[in-house]
């Protein structure tokens, strides 16, 4: 199989990935009637099932692909995110959801590690910022969609069944072999290592502020935009489809300036790209109509975007001959903060105080991009010290 359909079953991947990701904003309020549930319950799932199971199976990845390769770690990816899915869309009972969730959860973790690890040795950088535009397609067509079949008065299970659909794609195009490297397991010194360098601290910080902050915004935007700004399902979801397609759009142009590894470059993308998205969030809290609201999914959608290639470059060259264990430590983060931020936000929307969560979310992405404004330098491979 050609060398570009390798290419293209990661970045299907990266699409299946964003679109479990994004799936559960759009139909928040139909599950609270259908379920009886508290948008803080329907946060429990869409973001503490979801991305505990994430952060359980992310440390897997090493030594599953170390074990069977990084194709069938794809592979069992893949077939994970759509079961998920549609025992989500199946499923009678809110249990079976959170079931369901945890299904999906599994599924990314092992993918948010495999896909990089295996874009990076086919494309390089410019196919790491390609799988990027992937999710963030994913999420913005989960989220368009979703709105879309919400507006119409389709029932919210038809969307979980085309996302079943959406994550079996990679297994189309996926290579019997591969010669990719082995992946080597990760060793107790490394890990302890790994996590009293600086760099790595930073890097996870930015990782949070650029990858899991936007998971966040991309749970609760649609309810958020129906209740503070008044708007249809529909609308709420086309600004939601705009804000992550327009970051689909943008990661793949942060790569021209990573390539060059200057000192400048790195900060601009770092440290500016977060400082854009702070102000974006800080523009949605005040977004009381759809002009205010629009300015704001701009600002997200370009600063959101801009770290995206320069993050992973750096985490895959901190540490040579232990890419994916470094990226498994910085995933870490945006994996684990949705946990909680998830659903204080469902919280806060629910108690009609959703503006100053995207405030706080605000200025914890501001700080991050100041952290970073020095810290981010082009990183020459170091070996950690044990």
């Amino acid at each position: 199989m050609p060398v570009r359909a390798h290419g293209l079953c990661a970045i299907l991947l990266g699409l299946g990935v964003g679109w479990g990701a994004g799936n559960v904003g759009p139909v928040a309020t139909s599950l609270t009637h259908v379920f009886g549930a508290s948008f803080a319950a329907v946060g429990l799932l869409s973001g503490t099932a979801y991305f505990a199971a994430v952060s359980v199976a992310t440390p897997l990845v090493v030594p599953l692909a170390a074990r069977v390769g990084v194709v069938r770690a794809i592979a069992i990816a893949a077939c994970l995110l759509s079961a998920g899915h549609l025992l989500f869309a199946l499923s009678p009972a809110f249990s079976g959801l959170l079931i369901a969730r945890i299904v999906v959860g599994v599924g990314s973790g092992l993918a948010l590690v495999a896909g990089p690890v295996l874009a990076r040795e086919l494309g390089g950088v410019r196919l790491l910022g390609m799988l990027g535009g992937a999710i963030t397609l994913g999420i913005a067509g989960a989220l368009g969609l979703g709105s879309a079949l919400q507006d119409a008065g389709a029932s919210w299970r038809v969307g979980f069944a085309i996302s079943a659909a959406v994550c079996a794609l990679p297994l189309v195009v996926l290579p019997p072999r591969l010669a990719t490297q082995p992946v080597p397991r990760p060793q107790r010194s490394f890990v302890v290592g790994a996590i009293r360098t600086a760099a790595l601290w930073r890097l996870l910080a930015l990782f949070v502020a650029a990858n899991g902050v936007p998971l966040v915004v991309s749970a609760w935007l649609v309810a958020y935009l129906t209740q503070q700004a008044h708007m249809r399902t529909a609308v709420a979801g086309g600004l939601a489809f705009i804000l992550f397609g327009l970051t689909t759009l943008v990661r793949p142009f942060s790569p021209r300036l990573a390539i060059a590894r200057t000192r400048h470059a790195y900060a601009a993308l770092a440290a500016g790209g977060s400082l854009i998205g702070a102000a974006g969030l800080a523009v949605l809290a005040a977004s009381q109509s759809i002009t205010v609201a629009s300015i704001a999914v701009v600002l997200m959608g370009v600063g959101f975007a801009l770290p995206y290639a320069v993050m992973l470059d750096a985490a895959e060259r901190l540490f040579p001959g232990q890419a994916a264990a470094t990226l498994a430590l910085v995933q870490s983060g945006p994996n684990i903060v949705p946990i909680f931020v998830i659903p204080l936000v469902g919280s806060a929307l629910g108690s009609r105080h959703a503006s100053l969560a995207f405030l706080v979310l605000a200025a914890f992405v501001a700080v991050v991009a100041i952290a970073n404004l020095r810290g981010m330098t082009p990183i020459a491979p170091r070996s950690p010290k044990s």
